[in-house]
């Protein structure tokens, strides 16, 4: 067999502490390491085909035990992880593998929906936030507070009020 590529094991994590934000339409099935992968962006849109499944414990192997649980729960990556069944759009959703589910006609147009909400707002602040969210994992809840309020005071200093709020100011309240 072809020599697997050493950078591999570490594809999921580069995804998911990249420093901006990464989303994802899938139109398929995302099984094994596509489930990993998938799992690791920060925002999923999935549409009547998608499906996961977490396969490792069938062939093997550990994966997702770092990223599963905080995002449908303890008991839910449990049994997704020890059972290697198949999750089905619909539960895909309501778990939260997914973050939308939508026909997949309109996949890449809810995709390039949010990427131009996000692309809307303050970059350093969207990075900002994200780099917050990854580095409060398992802290306690006053910890994250604080965390935030010295962002604030350093690196993420607020944009001044009338500033952040000229284009709403501009429209005079109408809407965009």
């Amino acid at each position: 067999p072809p020599a697997q590529d050493p950078r591999r094991p570490t594809y999921a994590w580069h995804i998911g502490s990249c420093t901006k934000p990464t989303i994802g339409a899938l139109n398929g099935l995302a099984y094994g390491g596509g489930a990993v992968l998938a799992s690791s962006l920060d925002i999923r849109i999935g549409c009547e085909r998608t499906r996961f499944r977490f396969l490792a414990a069938a062939y093997g192997r550990v994966n997702s035990t770092w990223s599963l649980p905080m995002q449908v729960g303890w008991p839910k990556a449990k049994e997704l992880l020890f059972t290697a069944r198949v999750v089905e759009a619909e539960e895909s959703l309501q778990i939260g593998l997914l973050n939308h589910l939508v026909k997949s006609t309109e996949l890449l147009d809810k995709a390039n929906e949010l990427a131009k909400m996000i692309v809307g707002n303050d970059a350093r602040m969207v990075q900002g936030i994200k780099k917050l969210l990854i580095e409060d994992i398992g802290e306690s809840w006053e910890t994250s507070y604080q965390n935030e309020l010295n962002a604030q005071a350093n690196e993420l200093e607020p944009t001044p009020i009338l500033e952040g709020f000229k284009p709403f100011i501009d429209r005079k309240g109408r809407k965009a």
